[in-house]
């Protein structure tokens, strides 16, 4: 028989969300939280403008402010566009009111916050894969793993939280349903400056006919440079290669200059940009957190900040069912709903500030997009 760990929490997925929930539960309960991530740690992650509000948030899980190196966080100090016209303005936030920014240094971010979990007593096993999903009597989950050197295992927890992202690989495994908005994707790269270079701290938006370009420096002298568009217009361009990835961003008016010290680090990265929201109601004991539970536009900057908010909600709801509350699972999808439903409206307002491409197949859908009410 394989071998069998039994938690009261399983997580699945080790990024800012599923951390986030682990935190969360370990320091307001004494619930056991185990988190499996199929990846080592070292994927490619975007660095992410954040607002001071995190700080309220980590500081609600245990995390002080002092605990980040100075290459954490960078401030930021401009924040323009170029969206409805081609002259460069400051940029509100269209979410929030918060005037303070900062990029994150996603790969110690998110290593930092599973290392608190781990001091605090959670168990993390990277590298490992989740095969089969099945809920047995009581509620409980069983969930069959394999590790990459360790080979197969099982779990058995009493709740279970879907922290896979916007794949929401976990969902998808148990039959829970996402409704999705659009199609957006994102294709970047990073680009280095050399210690001489003089680097300016700012976030710049611009677009262009078939979507918008988005520029950020990151700490380390690093600067990541994403087009978005949807998923079929990035295909037909083929833009994955570097050479028609190159034309389109020569065809910009500001963010070409940007770069033009630097020294580009690879082949165009894809990775999916889609808004959806998720709908866990059917389930027992299971919750998604983070891009699973609710997936944004980048326009918004709501990635990290819902991913960890979120995060905080969903164990709260778990402590309370445990305690033997009744509807914290129901108060927590109703409260992402609500959000989502004030997101999909302020986004469409936003992309109809963009009149100058009526005709482009990306922009029409945009400006065509009807307002949803709850």
């Amino acid at each position: 028989m394989q071998n069998l760990l039994e938690t009261n929490v399983l997580i699945v997925g080790g990024g800012p969300a599923g951390a986030s929930a682990a935190l969360s539960l370990l320091k307001y309960s004494d619930l056991k939280v185990v988190i499996i991530e199929e990846t080592n740690l070292e994927s490619v992650k975007i660095g992410e403008q954040v607002n001071s509000s995190i700080f309220d948030l980590l500081n609600y899980m245990g995390i002080e402010k002092k605990s980040f190196s100075e290459n954490n966080f960078i401030q930021g100090y401009s924040n323009t566009a170029a969206w409805g016209s081609e002259r460069i303005m400051v940029r509100d936030s269209i979410f929030n009111t918060e005037t303070e920014s900062f990029q994150l240094n996603r790969e110690e971010f998110d290593y930092m916050l599973l290392e608190k979990v781990s001091e605090k007593g959670g168990i993390i096993f990277p590298r490992t894969k989740c095969l089969k999903f099945e809920q047995i009597e009581n509620d409980y989950w069983t969930v069959e793993l394999k590790h990459e050197t360790k080979g197969n295992f099982s779990v058995k927890a009493k709740y279970l939280i879907d922290a896979t992202g916007r794949s929401g690989s976990v969902c998808r495994k148990i039959g829970v349903e996402s409704k999705r908005h659009d199609e957006l994707t994102a294709i970047g790269r990073f680009f280095y400056f050399n210690e001489s270079d003089m680097i300016k701290q700012d976030i710049i938006i611009e677009s262009i006919e078939d979507g918008w370009w988005y520029c950020a420096s990151l700490p380390d002298r690093k600067m990541t440079l994403t087009f978005f568009s949807d998923a079929h217009i990035i295909k037909e361009k083929r833009l994955e290669k570097s050479e028609n990835w190159n034309e389109l961003l020569s065809k910009t008016k500001h963010i070409k200059h940007k770069i033009s010290q630097a020294s580009s680090g690879g082949k165009p990265w894809v990775k999916n940009a889609f808004s959806q929201v998720t709908d866990i109601s059917l389930k027992k004991n299971f919750l998604a957190v983070g891009d699973a539970a609710a997936s944004f536009d980048p326009i918004s900057s709501m990635g990290i900040g819902f991913a960890i908010s979120s995060a905080c909600h969903a164990a709260k709801a778990i402590i309370d069912a445990d305690l033997g509350h009744e509807n914290t699972f129901q108060h927590y999808q109703e409260n992402i709903n609500m959000i989502y439903c004030q997101y999909l409206e302020t986004k469409t307002f936003f992309y109809q500030k963009e009149q100058r491409w009526s005709d482009s197949a990306f922009w029409q859908k945009r400006i065509n997009m009807q307002r949803i009410s709850k």
